[in-house]
């Protein structure tokens, strides 16, 4: 059926159509993206540049898409630009007759010979990897197990029963609202003398102090400026991230982002950004992680979930984070990446990556 499909580039107002497709392919998974006022923050408002989309149309309805977003990273001590992909998607009725390749090309194509973008990164799902690694020359770099802190046991268990499943209205959902009027409170450490977490409203240039200090200890990390954190989390409201600064004798020692979320039965929270990693010291970094878990209980989550690439297993163990069975896990993360030859020697090291929830496009 690719004969009859035109493959063209995005033009202005084709986001009505795309954002129906999107919801033809992934139902309401996370509802917030499927408003275009989600998709121009994403695609038109990115500060590291507005994104690639190639479409395949079908007598004038979108039948496909491919893109991608312009993302800044520091690797090993030189500012570079990649592109993260994301919103893979192929109408059921076109599928497995080689428009997920087609598509994929003629972005490769565009952002490779007008913006020299050579590295594309991202987090495929379990479908399109062997597209991506069989076809478009990725490397599929790490699997990533889901790793949770249970915080309700009878209510993780219940959502566990149903994971896979249709999706029904969370066990937690109602206590959502019941204990938001304790998230404007600051939050001191007893056991951490002078250690304060607060909450922000938005990142101000400290932060950017904050990234020049910490940023070129990591060899690949995108860039984290109050500019881009800006965007990303506070860019979109209804997201719900709650941001929070975090001082040691009140000066600013990192930040931690948390998010809860409803997803497949399950009411839960979200470890979505934490930076530096670790926090001063791994005493410090424990007393922030507890934070989080308290944080989220206090809100009604079953369990707490995080993917911090660079942490020792077994700190994450200490904090009270297990990994999900594979025959259970209903999201594997699969991480991998399209790069030339010549940066190979340092973009393969997957130990070499940071990533958080913060650097995927779901979470």
């Amino acid at each position: 059926m690719t004969h009859d499909c035109d493959i063209r580039s995005y033009r202005d107002g084709d986001e009505q159509q795309i954002l129906r497709l999107r919801q033809r392919v992934f139902g309401d998974l996370d509802p917030v993206r499927l408003s275009s006022g989600t998709w121009r923050w994403q695609f038109r408002y990115n500060p590291a540049g507005e994104g690639f989309c190639a479409l395949a149309e079908d007598h004038g309805r979108i039948v496909g898409q491919y893109a991608v977003i312009p993302t800044r990273f520091w690797m090993n001590g030189k500012r570079s630009r990649f592109a993260m992909s994301c919103d893979t998607m192929i109408h059921p009725a076109y599928r497995r007759k080689g428009l997920f390749t087609k598509l994929a090309r003629e972005v490769y194509r565009h952002i490779e010979s007008v913006h020299g973008i050579q590295t594309v990164w991202g987090f495929p799902n379990k479908a399109s990897l062997p597209g991506f690694t069989m076809h478009l020359d990725w490397r599929l770099l790490k699997l990533f197990p889901l790793r949770v802190m249970p915080l309700r046991p009878l209510g993780i268990c219940y959502g566990l029963l149903y994971l896979g499943k249709k999706p029904f209205p969370a066990r937690g959902a109602s206590r959502r609202h019941k204990h938001a009027k304790g998230e404007g409170k600051s939050v001191g450490f007893a056991r951490r003398h002078g250690l304060v977490i607060e909450p922000l409203r938005r990142f101000s240039e400290e932060f950017d102090v904050l990234w020049k200090t910490h940023g070129s200890l990591v060899p690949i990390i995108q860039v984290r400026n109050a500019d881009y954190l800006n965007w990303r989390y506070f860019g979109v409201s209804d997201f719900g991230y709650r941001v929070f600064a975090i001082r040691q004798n009140r000066q600013l020692a990192g930040y931690i982002v948390l998010r809860i979320m409803t997803q497949m039965g399950c009411f839960f929270g979200v470890l979505t950004d934490v930076f530096p990693f670790p926090v001063q010291d791994i005493p410090t970094t424990s007393e922030v992680f507890r934070f989080a878990r308290d944080y989220c209980r206090t809100q009604g989550a079953e369990f707490l979930t995080c993917l911090i690439s660079r942490a020792d297993p077994s700190f994450l163990r200490n904090a009270g984070f297990f990994k999900i069975p594979k025959v259970l896990n209903p999201r594997p993360w699969y991480f991998g990446a399209r790069y030339s030859p010549g940066d190979a020697p340092v973009l393969s090291r997957e130990k070499d990556w940071h990533l958080t929830y913060g650097d995927t496009d779901i979470v």
